[in-house]
Formats: structure tokens, sequence, C-alpha cells
């Protein structure tokens, strides 16, 4: 868990500004379990230097409804955050104070700050994760130290603190802040590589920050987590994949354009099959587009395509020659962007070209199923459902899910460079292996 002291209550002694605004207030601050800072300001006595916390908080303009807020603590921690937003004034009176304010709200970002009672020689960042879930410890070493990552056996909540990832150098780093500018972005690295392993977002609100004798600590609020389902690794055999997140950060196998955009929505949290398949869907047409380019995309350039576009567009006209001049026109105006559609090669043509480049194997997912699925997916995006309202149909979207996610999953290990197990849905949950291992044909003899 992240630092103890910050687990309760802590009175800071500061200053709420805002606007011009500026009042001395004294208030308590606490981490709690979900990595969100919690406050209570109790009564504010509602006067002419602190009239000014109504006025902005009842302004529309988001911005300006915002808050400055600092403090420190008798024992010397530091508190500070410039996104303070207030829920409600809470405005009242009474006999004995007059006119007051008990505000009630939170903040987006903070940042705690306090000297550590023994220095340490060997700098670290800690990033505090909601929802993940291991046994054991996941160690790997890089020229930046040592980075580990832990997680509870079992989660209650998913919504709260249930482990960490960590980087921390051999050695005193000849320049710190490029040391923890690298290692930081290794960690979201590793993180978002761990989201996809865990087929959730793996939310930090916490990152630590450990130097000589100085500890900062910062806070990002989250929005709310659900439970993990259909990881794609287990939490017992998260090592290898662990491994290979740390390895693509420095080597990558290639260079991968919009790589955590993929992950982002393939870890989405989702409820319904629908959701699931467009969600699938999204991350594998994130990565195409992005890692393709034009010459790939389109079936010929540009230009040599408008003069195509030009004789079609000269014999769809004599076609509607019959039709009125205005209704005629109307048409082929719709029909111009549709044209430029027909030199664009299909999302299968795509898939395979991004598959051969990255050497993704696609072994047993036939060309129709794939077909079959975007389909699917298309129902669900134009119309808003899949299955056809009052019809049977045999036709399973839970099918249609796995293909798409097996698909996206096998671009993704390709990505980092991963080889090994993992689990599959495809055809229903079972240990796989990649890339697959070819069938080896025993000849049987009577």
């Amino acid at each position: 868990m992240h630092d103890k002291g910050l687990n309760q209550f802590k009175s800071f002694c500061g200053f709420l500004q805002a606007s011009g605004g500026i009042a001395p207030v004294t208030f308590l601050a606490r981490i709690n379990l979900s990595g969100e800072v919690e406050f209570d300001f109790g009564s504010i006595s509602l006067t002419k230097e602190t009239s000014f916390i109504l006025t902005c908080w009842g302004r529309e303009d988001a911005r300006q409804g915002k808050f400055s807020l600092s403090g420190k603590s008798e024992d010397g921690i530091e508190f500070k955050t410039d996104d303070l937003l207030f829920n409600s004034p809470g405005h009242g009176s009474n006999k004995e104070i007059g006119s007051y304010m008990r505000p009630i709200g939170g903040c987006s970002q903070s940042e705690f700050r306090r000297k550590l009672a023994a220095a340490t020689s060997k700098p670290l960042i800690r990033m505090y994760l909601k929802g993940f879930q291991n046994f054991g410890q996941l160690r790997s070493k890089c020229h930046l130290g040592v980075i580990a990552m832990a997680g509870n056996t079992s989660i209650v909540d998913p919504d709260t603190i249930t482990g960490n990832i960590a980087v921390q150098s051999d050695d005193e780093p000849a320049d710190l802040l490029k040391w923890r500018s690298e290692a930081e972005k290794l960690l979201e690295h590793v993180r978002r590589v761990m989201s996809f392993a865990s087929a959730t977002v793996l939310q930090a609100p916490i990152t630590e920050f450990f130097a000589g004798d100085d500890l900062e600590v910062i806070t990002m609020s989250q929005t709310r987590r659900s439970p993990a389902s259909m990881s794609v690794f287990h939490y017992l055999n998260q090592q290898p994949v662990f491994d290979a997140a740390v390895m693509s950060f420095f080597n990558p196998p290639y260079e991968v354009k919009n790589l955590f955009f993929a992950i982002e929505w393939f870890a989405m949290d989702a409820t319904y099959n629908e959701v699931r398949l467009v969600n699938a869907m999204t991350a594998l047409e994130n990565l195409i587009t992005s890692n393709l380019g034009n010459k790939d995309a389109l079936i010929r350039q540009n230009a040599e395509f408008k003069k195509t576009k030009k004789v079609l567009k000269k014999v769809i006209g004599e076609c509607l020659s019959r039709w009125s001049t205005d209704e005629a026109e109307e048409v082929l105006k719709e029909l111009d962007d549709k044209l430029s559609d027909l030199n664009r090669r299909s999302l299968l043509q795509k898939l395979y070209i991004l598959a051969e480049r990255w050497s993704v194997p696609l072994d047993g997912i036939s060309d129709d199923k794939i077909r079959a699925a975007k389909k699917a997916r298309d129902f669900i995006v134009h119309r808003g459902h899949y299955y056809e309202d009052g019809k049977v149909s045999s036709d399973n979207l839970w099918e249609h899910v796995t293909v798409v996610r097996e698909i996206a999953v096998r671009f993704l290990l390709s990505a980092i460079g991963y080889q090994g197990g993992y689990l599959s849905y495809l055809g229903g949950s079972h240990d796989a292996w990649f890339p697959p291992k070819p069938r080896v044909m025993v000849e049987t003899r009577g």
C-alpha cells in the first residue's frame, strides 16, 4: 500500500484561492483505498474575504470553477492542487457562527511532498495499480535498474489498489531527471501491456518518486473500475508477458503506431457482447489504420483513380439522363464520396497486409468468419443491436466476439514480440501457444 502516513486524515494549514481571491483555511486530507484524495474542510465562515468561493463555484465556465489549494501539516508534509472542484458549497447559517460554508469536493490531480527519515541512494519510482491480480512478484532487469510488479492473489473490490509496479536504479544516475523521465515511460508502457494481459485497464491513481531524502506523491483521479473478464494470461503465469513488456519497450520487434490506443480499446470494460465486439474490432482497426499508409489502404493511387472515377460518374450520369436535372445532380453529388470508397481496400485485405508484415499467424480463422464478424459489428453500429427483433437465429454473437478478439490478441502479441503460452477463447476457453505450433502428422500402420 502507498505511504501509510497519508492513509489517515491529516490536518493541513494553507490557502484556498481562485480568480484573484485567497483565504486562509485549515483542512483535513487523505488518500483512500481507491487512490482518491478525500477532503474535510469543516465550516468556513462566509465573510467578504471568503465570498469568492461562492462566486467561483457558481460560474458556468468549468475552468473558472476550479480552485487552487495548498497547505502544510505539522509534521512537514506539503500538499497542493490546482484542480480542486466543489460539488457543493454547503451554504448555511446558525446563531453561533453566522453564515458559513461546508464545501464538499475533490481534485483530479494533486501532489504531496515530505522529507524521508533516511535518504535513499538509489532513486525509485512506484506506480500503484487498481485491479491487478498476481501470485508472487514479477521481476526483470534493464539498464534503468530492476523493475518489479506485484499484486494481490485475490481481488474483492477491483476499484481499490491491489498492486504496484516499480523501477529502482542500480546506482545514483548521473542525470536524475533523464533517468526519471525514461523510468516513467517504461512504467507506463509495462502498465499498458499488462492491462492487455489482464484484459482490463490497470488504472494508476498514485505514483511515488523517492530521491535522496525527498518523497513526492502524485495522485490522479480515476473512473470506477469493473471486474476483469477473459484475461489473456492467467494470473499465475504472467512472468513471460511481463518480460516481453519490458523487452518491447527497449527493443520493439516492429515500429508500432498507436499501440496504447489499441490496448485501451481492447481492455475497456464491457458488460454486453455487442460492446465487446465493437471494442475488439475498434482495437483491431486502430492497429490496421495506424500502421498502414495510403499506398497500402488504396487499390490504385488517387491520381490514377480520379480518371476512373470521372468515367464512372459519366456513365452514371448517362443512366440518370431520364431523371430530372435536379434529381440527377443530387444523386451524383451523394455518390461522389461513395465512388471514392471503391478505391479503398477492404478490412480483410488490409488485415492480411499487416498480418504478413508483422508475421501474425491467422491459423484456424477463415475469411468467412472474419467477414461474418465484421458484418455483425456493422449491424450493431448502424442499427444499435445485432439480433433481428422477434426472429430466431442460429448465429451466435459470442462466436463473432471470440473471432475478432483472437485476431486482436495475435496482433498485439506480435507487436510486443511475445512467444509462449496464453489463454484463447476461440472455440471455447483453452490454453494456446503463440505463434501456433505446426501440427505433426503421425503415420499409423496397421
